[in-house]
Order: structure tokens, then C-alpha cells, then sequence
């Protein structure tokens, strides 16, 4: 499917002065969401997320370590095997993504680096021939409040002669943006992110911990299409970040998450009191950023996030209520737009209208907005865009408000109304259409799905082995408590597989396996949303179970038996006999894979 209106993917233009960007992003993660978030399942949304969606923000792609991690203790920069999926699967994604018109962006974490040998032993990497490594001296001298100094002593080992120029942070080493093979190592990692594996833009994690003169060096070098830093305040400290990272032209290098916009919705909600959406520009510290026409173009507003989603830890303040209001207002207001990704899932039709409504009205990251109604049950505001005006109204009573003639009301639910300008909404018996098929689609896939068995193959180089496998029914346990059972075996090709067979019975069911040795010993991360046969091989490594998935190696090699028998027919991938191939496309002859030139 391809976008039936001409929404463009436009250059966020760095290091020029802004010009109106209707770009809108989806957060396409959220805490512990492998299953979800991996980049196999993500692609496989690419034609439904490039019909709303310009950008799509992922988590942190490098390898952190064994077991689940959501990316935040970086450890590897160019290994690029996640806890999401492996680098093939990645590059993957973000062509196709990339085809379809819809950007990726990348969550950068270097504000802190993970060591893989003690406190100071950074693993070493090498990439196109060069060797990178933090070294000790790349710490800052006050990391962990003093205590790497104290640690440092004790070794015998020397850190940075630099404090940290941002706050401090204990998970990991705090590294010294200061020193010149930090610099080195973190501009060549954000090249390689643009250049080689196809990323349009960066998130920024953390971007309290260090100076925000810092982003406009490493914006400068890998020149990314979009950037966005995370400076998590309520405050004016966002502006004073944002003037932090101007360039040489005296223009800021990048835009910042608007975390006095959220704070404000989710204040109107728990307060049940939408008039605090009006705000007051007095309020210099809560004003959001959004509603400044100075700052408005920098503004990347948001309702919900990873860190703010209700979650089993403590410390988290979620929207509780009127999600769908919440979004409408964030769809509605200029600035930089992000869904949050359990929002889009729970609420498509909704999210899909009002991001339609939007783009139809033309709305920016610099459109003028009024407010048309303020009152404790509902709040409306006007928001003009390049080709007409989106009145939202939200709250208890959103009926409270009646728009003008020249408006024609295009989508509703019991907390929000959207109307549009009857200029901007002549085409959308279109939008209406487009979303029906879309879900017509969702409904025949269902419809076709065919219950069939899926097996799991292992072969691997270590004993006992244990699979431990859980499903999308409420997590249920297939193989009992943790560590799981002990497979069966077979042999392949006169090798010993252990092996498992689960039925799958509904088109949207589906299980996730951990590999491991039995409790207390080395297992593999999460392997995830699983409904058809695979064949991975597994070895430990670093104390973890490493695996990796060679379903099409068995695959080719069975063809590739067939082919020697065949002497000299030709076989594409499938295992077809075919009379010629396709120039570019690999196929099979006499037990070997060749290139059709």
C-alpha cells in the first residue's frame, strides 16, 4: 500500500533556519516490549506506519550485553545484535522502512558507556579497519560521585582530568565529551548509524549529563535529518538546553522532547480540570514549549513515554484516563507530534483520523493556534495550518463546544470532536475510505489464517538444554515454571537437533523461547513472536547462551542436496525449479548458491 495523499518526508534542515515541518513521529517502543518492538514485527507494519507516520523512533539498536535490555547501558557500538533482533533483521527494517517514506530514528545513549571487564574495561571494537575504545582516561574524574576516583586509586588506574559537564549519572561510566577520543569514537559511531545502516535522525538520551554544545559537533559530522534530545525537566532549563546546541550559524542543532506539554495534559486529566490546558504565559517555568512561537519549532511534544507508561516499578506518573482526548490534543497543537506506540496499538482508527485531519489542515511545527473555549469540562482550540484550520475540543463534554459554520465535523469519541475547515475537508470521504480498507485487510488476514504447527530447532554445543516458552495468552507458560523442560531430539542431516512443536491456532497467537543451561546458568535473551518452524544454532559466550538463526542455511542446504541430484537444473530459494533466473536474485545449481548476473 502505498500513501494516497501526498504527505512528504522533508529534510529537518539543521543547519538552516527552520522552515514549517509537518513531520509526525510514532515512539515505536515501550518498556519490556520485545515481543512487540522487534524489528521483524515493525517491518512488518512498514505500509500501514508510512501511511500516518514520517518518522519512527526505535530503541537503541547495539548489543548491551546477554539477556533483555532495553538499550540503556550501552556496550557495543558497531554490533549491531540487539535484544530487538539481529543487525541483518535491523538494516532490514530500515530499508524497508526507508522505501515506504517513512524515516527511522535511532536512541542514542552517550551520555554513559558499560564496560565489559571490571569498572574500567571497555570492550574494543573495530570497523572499516579501525580500532575504537573508550579508555579510563575517558571517564569523568567526578563519575558516580567520586567513587570511580576512589576505585580508579585503588587500581592504580587514571581517569579524565575533567568533571562531568552535565549531571551525574551511577548506572554506568560517565564519559568525558571533553576528550578527543571520545569525540572520535562517538562522531564515527553516528556516521555509521546515517551512512552505513540507513538511520535518518537520533533521540538522544539523557542529554542532562553533558554540555549542549556537544550536540551541535556531533550533528554537524553525521548531518542527521532529525534530531531530538530528551532533557527531562518541567522547566525553562529545556529552552536554555535547546540555545545550547546552536551551530556556527547561531541556529540550534536540534529540537527537544516538550515535557511541560505532557505534564500539562496529564495534569487536565488527573485534575479533571481541561481549562489547565490554557495555561499562562507568566508561568515561565511550566509554559510549554509549544505554545511559544520562539521555541515552537523545537518543540517534539508528547503524551506518554517508556519511562512515564505505567510500569511494575515505582516512580512512574501515567495518563490514567481520556488517552484518546490526550491525543487529540497532541495531533491538534503546532510543534513536532509523537504517539506513543501501546496508544497507536490500542486506539488506530481514532489515531489514524486525527493524524489524517492534521496533514489535510497543513498544521506545523510553527502553525499559529487560539484558544476558542476554555472551562473545567471542555477546552477547544483553533490550530491553522497551510491549507485551512483543526478546531479540537476535549474533556468531559467536548459537545460543550459548537464550532462555527465552515467546519464540518470529521471524528469524534466521548472525550474529543475534531472539525476541519471545509476547505481542508473535501477530500475526506478519501481518508474514511483508505482506513475501512485498511481494516477490511487486518479482518481477511485473520479470516485466511490456517492453524498449523511450528517446531524449533537447536543445535547446540552445550549440555543439558532447556526450553523455556511462553505465548501471547496472557504469557502462558508452555513449558511449565523457569527453566522450562528438556526437548526432545532428532537427527538432520546426520547432526543431533533438540527440538519442540507448538500449535498455533489463532492468526494473531503466537510464542517466545529462551534458550539456557537450567537455573542459575547462561541463557539467551528473549527470541520472540514465533509461529513458524526455525533452526538457530546456540553456543555460551561471555556467560551468556549466543544464538543465531539459520533457518534460510538449513533451508538453502536442503535445496542444495536436491540440486547435486539434479545435475544441473536450477532452483530459486523456495526450492523450485525454474528455467532461468532473474538477474540480481540468488539461486541453486549443482549444490551451490550463485548471484544470476
Amino acid at each position: 500500500m502505498t500513501k494516497k495523499l501526498s504527505f512528504t518526508l522533508s529534510s529537518f534542515m539543521l543547519s538552516l533556519s527552520l522552515l514549517a515541518q509537518k513531520e509526525v513521529m510514532l515512539q515505536g517502543f515501550y518498556w519490556d516490549g520485545y515481543s512487540d518492538c522487534n524489528w521483524k514485527t515493525l517491518e512488518k507494519q512498514a505500509d500501514e506506519l508510512a501511511n500516518y507516520f514520517d518518522y519512527i523512533w526505535v530503541p537503541n539498536s547495539g548489543n548491551c550485553g546477554g539477556g533483555n535490555n532495553m538499550g540503556y547501558l550501552p556496550l557495543y557500538y558497531w554490533d549491531q545484535n540487539s535484544s530487538f533482533g539481529t543487525e541483518g533483521e535491523l538494516r532490514s527494517m530500515i530499508k524497508t522502512f526507508k522505501e515506504k517514506g517513512l524515516g527511522t530514528i535511532a536512541d542514542v545513549v552517550i551520555n554513559h558507556h558499560n564496560t565489559s571487564n571490571g569498572w574500567f574495561g571497555f570492550p574494543k571494537e573495530t570497523f572499516n579497519g579501525e580500532t575504537y575504545q573508550f579508555l579510563s582516561t575517558d571517564i569523568c574524574k567526578n563519575d558516580d560521585g567520586g567513587s570511580a576516583l576512589t576505585e580508579a586509586n585503588r587500581q592504580g588506574v587514571s581517569l579524565s582530568a575533567n568533571n562531568d559537564t552535565g549531571d551525574d549519572w551511577s548506572g554506568c561510566r560517565d564519559i568525558d565529551h571533553k576528550s578527543e577520543n571520545v569525540q572520535k569514537i562517538i562522531k564515527a559511531y553516528l556516521k555509521y548509524l546515517i551512512d552505513d545502516l540507513g538511520y535518518n535522525g537520533f533521540r538522544y538520551d539523557m542529554v542532562k549529563g553533558y554540555n549542549a554544545s556537544f550536540i551541535a559537533g556531533y550533528n554537524a559530522y553525521s548531518n542527521p535529518s532529525f534530531s531530538v534530545g530528551e532533557y527531562w525537566d518541567g522547566s525553562s532549563a529545556i529552552k536554555k538546553w535547546i540555545d545550547g546546541t546552536k551551530d556556527a550559524n547561531g541556529k540550534p542543532a536540534s529540537c527537544a522532547f516538550d515535557f511541560q506539554f505532557r505534564y500539562r495534559v496529564r495534569d487536565a486529566i488527573n485534575q479533571n480540570n481541561w481549562s489547565v490546558l490554557a495555561g499562562n504565559a507568566s508561568d515561565n517555568a511550566g509554559y510549554p514549549l509549544a505554545y511559544q512561537e520562539e521555541y515552537r519549532p523545537y518543540a517534539v511534544t508528547f503524551v506518554e513515554n517508556h519511562d512515564t507508561e505505567k510500569r511494575p516499578s515505582d516512580g512512574q506518573d501515567p495518563i490514567k484516563a481520556d488517552t484518546l482526548a490526550a491525543n487529540a490534543f497532541l495531533l491538534a497543537m503546532p510543534g513536532t507530534p509523537c504517539v506513543f506506540l501501546k496508544h497507536w496499538m490500542n486506539a488506530k482508527s481514532d489515531i489514524k483520523r486525527m493524524i489524517s485531519a492534521r496533514k489535510m489542515a497543513g498544521i506545523s511545527n510553527v502553525s499559529t493556534y487560539e484558544q476558542v473555549k476554555s472551562s473545567q469540562l471542555c477546552y477547544a482550540v483553533k490550530t491553522t495550518g497551510t491549507n485551512g484550520s483543526l478546531i479540537c475540543a476535549v474533556g468531559k463534554t467536548p459537545s460543550a463546544y459548537t464550532a462555527p459554520a465552515g467546519y464540518t465535523k470529521v471524528c469524534s469519541a466521548s472525550d474529543y470532536i475534531y472539525y476541519l475547515s471545509d476547505d481542508a475537508a473535501k477530500d475526506w470521504d478519501a481518508i474514511e475510505k483508505q482506513i475501512a480498507e485498511e481494516e477490511r485487510a487486518a479482518e481477511e488476514e485473520k479470516e485466511q489464517f490456517t492453524p498449523h504447527t511450528a517446531t524449533i530447532y537447536v543445535k547446540a554445543d552445550f549440555s543439558p538444554v532447556y526450553f523455556y516458552i511462553w505465548d501471547s495468552n496472557n504469557n502462558s507458560q508452555l513449558n511449565g515454571n523457569w527453566p522450562g523442560k528438556q526437548p526432545s531430539t532428532t537427527v538432520i542431516n546426520g547432526e543431533t537437533w533438540y527440538c519442540q512443536t507448538v500449535d498455533i491456532n489463532k492468526a494473531d497467537y503466537y510464542f517466545n523461547i529462551i534458550f539456557n543451561q537450567g537455573s542459575g546458568k547462561p541463557q539467551t535473551a528473549d527470541i520472540n513472536r514465533l509461529t513458524s518452524d526455525h533452526y538457530y544454532t546456540a553456543s555460551i559466550s561471555g556467560g551468556a547462551v549466543v544464538y543465531s538463526d539459520v533457518t534460510d542455511a538449513v533451508a538453502i542446504s536442503d535445496i542444495a542436496a536436491d540440486g547435486d541430484k539434479a545435475d544441473g537444473k536450477v532452483f530459486n530459494l523456495m526450492g523450485m525449479e525454474i528455467k532461468t533466473a532473474a538477474p540480481g536474485t540468488i539461486y541453486i545449481k549443482n549444490g551451490k548458491k550463485h548471484i544470476a548476473r
